[in-house]
Parts: structure tokens; sequence; C-alpha cells
């Protein structure tokens, strides 16, 4: 685990917030001039009119480490909540998981997730991304991508970060989840290459990266109703 500022993909810049409560990575790019638009945006949404599906959603939570939640904030129509491992700290964490409502800003998911790239891009060397899938479902369009951060600025890591959004009305519902990592190259092919020191534990990242996407394409949608919980059968 790394210490370090937070993803630059949940931080936005050019948003109404006060100075001091912003947090430092914000600051940072506000600094660089970056054009990130990131979870802040949620402070300036108004409420919606009708009960909207993505505002009370309860999150069911990947399968894996016990996640505690570190951050949340609800109200207006809008929703900020972030999670980390039982065992991470704040500032030290490997894996997060965010979830945020916000202010579409006319922004359809694939451009939301377009605009998120190429900031990232403006600070990761090397960038690509992978698995892009859009469509819509119960009515609510959503999309899903996977981004790969070889190494942020001059920082001594990188980020993997799996993000679905899903437009809802006039408001954008964001599920992100990251893994920060050591520094690690893209290949001539476009594709990220994750080496975590040893094969077994670079194959169980890896693994936890294609579970976490199957995670956010089938079960990630407030539009459906959650799935039936079968009854324990009986012992004869």
């Amino acid at each position: 685990m790394f210490k370090g500022l937070r993803s630059p993909a949940s931080h936005a810049v050019n948003l109404r917030r006060r100075p001091s409560r912003l947090p430092r990575l914000a600051r940072w790019l506000r600094r660089s001039g970056a054009a990130l638009l990131g979870t802040a945006a949620l402070l300036t949404a108004g409420a919606a009119g009708a009960e909207p599906a993505t505002l009370n959603w309860r999150l069911p939570l990947p399968a894996g480490p016990g996640w505690r939640v570190v951050d949340l904030r609800e109200g207006q129509g809008v929703r900020h909540e972030e999670y980390i491992p039982r065992g991470q700290g704040l500032e030290d964490y490997r894996d997060r998981l965010l979830v945020q409502r916000f202010a579409d800003q006319g922004m359809s998911p694939e451009a939301y997730l377009g605009h998120i790239a190429s900031g990232l891009a403006a600070h990761c060397s090397p960038f690509t991304t992978s698995g892009l899938t859009s469509g819509e479902r119960e009515g609510l369009p959503h999309a899903t991508r996977t981004a790969y951060c070889g190494r942020f600025g001059t920082r001594d890591y990188g980020y993997v970060v799996a993000q679905k959004v899903i437009r809802d009305g006039d408001h954008l519902f964001v599920v992100e989840r990251e893994w920060r990592l050591p520094p690690f190259g893209v290949d001539a092919d476009g594709l990220a290459r994750l080496d975590l020191g040893s094969p077994a534990d670079s194959d169980a990242l890896k693994r936890d990266i294609r579970a976490t996407v199957r995670w956010l394409v089938e079960q990630v949608h407030p539009g459906a109703p959650p799935p039936a919980i079968e009854p324990p059968r009986r012992r004869r």
C-alpha cells in the first residue's frame, strides 16, 4: 500500500466548493489546470422531482475484503459514499470503492467516462483503457470501462480504475472500484502489464479486476429489483 494523494478520477476542479474543504488532490489539480470532473460536482446538484432509481438504492458490495464506510454524505438529490477494506488506512489504502450521484451537466455515461479518461491521460504515463460497454436497461442508459494509469505524475504508484456510470434523469450515478498499485507498464498492444512481484499475487489481482467488471456489469443496476434470495434448504 502506498501513501499519497487520492484517486484523480474521484476529484474535480472548477466546482463550487469551499476551498477549505477541497481534497488535497483537487487543489493540486486546480493549480495544474487539469480539467477533470468528479465528485465535488455533486454539491451543486438539485433535488429531483420524483423518487429516482439511484437516490436510495443500496449498492450490493462486491465480494472480497470486508468493506467499511469512511465517508458518507447524502441530501438534496445527491449522495457520496467511500469504502475501504478493514485493515487499510485512509492515506495508505490499496483498495477503494466510491459511490456518487451528482448533476450530469449535460453528459451521457459514455461522455463522462471519456472526460475522466482524458483527464487521467494527461497525468498518467503510460495510460490505457479497456472494456468499454454501453447500453440501456430498465430505461437507464449505462456505460462501463476500466482505466489503467501506469504512474500518476511523479508519484510512486499507479491506478486501475473500473467504473460504471448510469444516467438517471438529469443525474449521473457512478460506481468506481479502484486499486492503487506499484507503477506498471503498457505493452505495444495497449495491455497493462500488472506485476506485483510474484505470479500468484499478480494473477490474483487480475482475477479480482475481472470479477469486479462482472460485478459492475451484472449487479450494479438500480433499475432492476434485487436478486431473489433462496430460502435455506431443510435438512432431511
